[in-house]
């Protein structure tokens, strides 16, 4: 069985099980986490790996009901237990990711085919912050066709932070718009204005799981026609300036 986040298994915990605060911060991010979760913190920093203590650098995430989830250390075996029912998510910086000035495609990619992440239903860009990301949802994971997951990727100061949801199939769609707005409320340590989002006007959508393997790649940008709401490039490049910045946008639409 592969993890969803192979790091896990050599984590150690660096903070309490509880009920979910209106805002949970660490040196890397903050989020804001409804009442009606419950999560526990990890260290996946090298620090961590050597010493066995470290600074908290992920926190998985669990509605209240299934709150036996977190008493399992390790991604797999709730991914295991995911397949018979409930829903469970994580917020991480990704420290086992070595490669410097890497995009983003890279990376995803590089989630992709570690964590066996099969049936890719979508895949389109967002923004986080004034930082370009990738959101996937895809309808099997790693062989499991009764768990269905989401996923943000983003790079932010040439490090990867990703924000990953999974659940059974019949739990996905309840607890889906939680972890959205969580994702929503995401902001990076050093940012202050960070705001997610959905540029799929922007962008096309694609079924195929090797969007950023090179083979049968759909390409995200494209000016050459109005979408689906009727707005023209011109129109869609003004409102990605509004909501991620202009050097963001000339990047995205290749000006």
């Amino acid at each position: 069985m592969i993890s969803i986040t192979i790091t896990v298994l050599s984590l150690h915990v660096s903070g309490v099980f509880g009920a979910g605060t209106d805002r949970f911060e660490n040196q890397y991010f903050s989020i804001n986490i409804p009442n009606s979760w419950t999560y526990i913190e990890y260290s996946s920093t090298l620090e961590s790996a050597k010493t066995g203590y470290g600074p908290a650098s992920e926190i998985w995430l669990t509605p209240k009901e299934f709150s036996d989830l977190l008493l399992i250390n390790n991604i797999p075996d709730i991914t295991d237990k995911l397949s018979d029912e409930g829903a469970f998510a994580t917020f991480f910086q990704d420290n086992n990711y070595r490669i410097k000035n890497s995009p983003i495609e890279s990376y995803v990619k590089y989630v992709i085919d570690k964590q066996g992440i099969l049936s890719i239903t979508s895949q389109q860009y967002a923004a986080i912050g004034k930082e370009k990301a990738v959101s996937i949802h895809a309808n099997n994971l790693a062989g499991l066709d009764n768990i269905q997951i989401a996923m943000y990727d983003v790079m932010h100061d040439n490090q990867p932070y990703a924000m990953v949801y999974m659940a059974n199939t019949k739990n996905f769609d309840k607890y889906l718009p939680a972890f959205e707005q969580m994702v929503k409320s995401f902001k990076f340590a050093d940012d202050s204005t960070s705001e997610i989002e959905n540029l799929s006007a922007n962008e096309n959508k694609t079924n195929t799981a090797t969007n950023f393997s090179g083979a049968n790649s759909t390409k995200f940008n494209n000016r050459e026609s109005s979408n689906a709401n009727g707005n023209s490039p011109e129109e869609l490049y003004d409102e990605c300036v509004r909501v991620a910045g202009k050097s963001f946008c000339d990047y995205l639409f290749r000006k």
